[in-house]
């Protein structure tokens, strides 16, 4: 029983025109993306376009042409057609085995025509649409890959198109592997399955791999404007490095000047009472010497904390603690301070630690300005008290720092870590100490907090991790 025609030409027109709309549309996408993205991709995907539609045209040809040539050259195309489209979906990133995969299971294929072929129509065209199908199938694998592995969307314009395409051609197998007699041109459901699904693919394929084209430049486009704000940032925090190096620069300056003027005026008068070797004057030689040393001392502590807040401190390189003892620490950071009034400082320890890891330059230094700022604001006869202890939520190390001072005023609490910020007492500074050590203890992965004491004054606690 003769079924129904179904296309609405007569179906040798239908595949010509077929034809013409891959090509034409491989010309269109050659003509949009050849400047605008990846050239070998896009030569890849319009010469399989190019290949596919002559294979269209050729099988619109037959019997106009000898019948086995126009066979074996339309599935040769065919088969190169698809292996470019592949290919050009492989170097827009879907997943492949091997470099070598496409073409030597495009080489099989058409040996394994080129055996069928001798074999008879009845083991040809079953053999041949198989073929097709298998490749187009492949094609559409890789695109649905394609679209999994990177998120393209448009990946799965390609994906369907083709999908449906290979269904068609099996269907067309099912009708050939029978070993029907029906003409190759018979307008047929399943030819025209086949007529629509080549229509689909070589309309939406194309338009799909546009598709993947925008995003990829979208996607360039965006990696850019990622790259554009790191770098802007960077930038901007190598002004904002420059522009605190700067400042602490100035605060040098100001700071290192007229100390040093003072401490040269005592030398100078120290050196005079010493010549006239008037015990009078040896007694105020003495006062002007530690005068001297006292300056010296509180510039040493301001170049200090100054080159450590602009070298160490400000520089992005990971610090590298090493074990060091904490008695050692302790010794070190009270050597720093005033001898007269180094004996002020009562130390408590519960701690069991006997080394932690750390950079003990920073540490003393971080350690030596809390002492120096609690013995500062305390009365002269006030104790300030040093206690090391344990930490056990979370591990680590624990130096507190009591004073009798004034304390902090409550709109000043919140910010005292700040560079800067400095409690109203009248003392000389700029704010620097305290900055210094909370990036000291930063840089350790460590803290440094403050409360009020009970009785008054302050109570500084900086906690080093300790690392098991």
């Amino acid at each position: 029983m003769r079924r129904m025609p179904l296309v609405p030409l007569e179906p040798r027109t239908a595949l010509f025109l077929l034809g013409i709309v891959y090509l034409a549309m491989s010309g269109l996408v050659w003509i949009i993306l050849r400047r605008h993205h990846d050239s070998a991709g896009t030569a890849l995907w319009c010469l399989g376009g190019v290949s596919l539609g002559g294979a269209y045209l050729l099988f619109a040809l037959r019997g106009a042409l000898p019948e086995l040539a126009a066979v074996v050259t339309l599935n040769a195309l065919g088969l190169l057609g698809l292996a470019a489209r592949i290919s050009a979906l492989h170097r827009e990133g879907a997943p492949r085995a091997s470099a070598l995969a496409v073409p030597a299971a495009t080489l099989l294929a058409f040996a394994a025509s080129l055996v069928a072929a001798s074999w008879g129509e009845d083991v040809r065209r079953p053999t041949n649409v198989l073929l097709q199908a298998a490749g187009t199938a492949w094609l559409a694998v890789a695109a649905h890959q394609l679209g999994r592995r990177t998120g393209r969307r448009a990946a799965t314009f390609i994906s369907s198109s083709y999908a449906f395409m290979a269904a068609t051609l099996l269907l067309r197998l099912g009708v050939t592997a029978g070993g029907s007699d029906q003409p190759v041109f018979e307008p047929t459901l399943d030819l025209a399955m086949v007529i629509a699904g080549g229509l689909i693919s070589g309309i939406f394929g194309n338009v799909g791999y546009v598709g993947l084209a925008l995003e990829a430049a979208q996607a360039r486009r965006e990696a850019q404007s990622r790259a554009l704000a790191e770098e802007q940032a960077q930038a901007s925090a190598l002004r904002l490095r420059l522009a605190e190096r700067d400042e602490f620069v100035r605060v040098l300056a100001h700071e290192v000047r007229q100390p040093l003027n003072n401490a040269s005026a005592a030398l100078q008068g120290a050196r005079a009472a010493l010549q006239e070797e008037a015990w009078d004057d040896r007694v105020q030689a003495e006062a002007r010497l530690q005068r001297a040393q006292n300056v010296i001392n509180h510039i040493v502590g301001t170049i200090d904390n100054t080159l450590a807040a602009t070298t160490v401190l400000a520089s992005a390189q990971a610090l590298a603690p090493r074990d060091a003892d904490v008695n050692m620490l302790i010794e070190l950071s009270l050597g720093d301070l005033d001898p007269a009034q180094r004996g002020r400082v009562r130390r408590l320890g519960t701690s069991h630690a006997r080394t932690a890891a750390m950079d003990i330059g920073l540490m003393r230094l971080a350690l030596r300005n809390l002492l120096a700022n609690a013995l500062n604001y305390s009365p002269g006869d006030a104790a300030v008290t040093l206690q090391v202890s344990d930490s056990d939520e979370p591990l680590g190390l624990v130096f507190e720092v009591r004073d009798r001072g004034p304390g902090l005023a409550p709109e000043v609490r919140s910010r005292v870590f700040e560079r800067g910020v400095r409690g109203d007492h009248g003392l000389p500074g700029h704010g620097l100490g305290l900055y210094v050590v909370r990036q000291i203890m930063h840089r350790h992965q460590g803290q440094a907090s403050w409360e009020p004491n009970e009785g008054g004054g302050s109570v500084f606690r900086l906690w080093l991790p300790i690392v098991e």
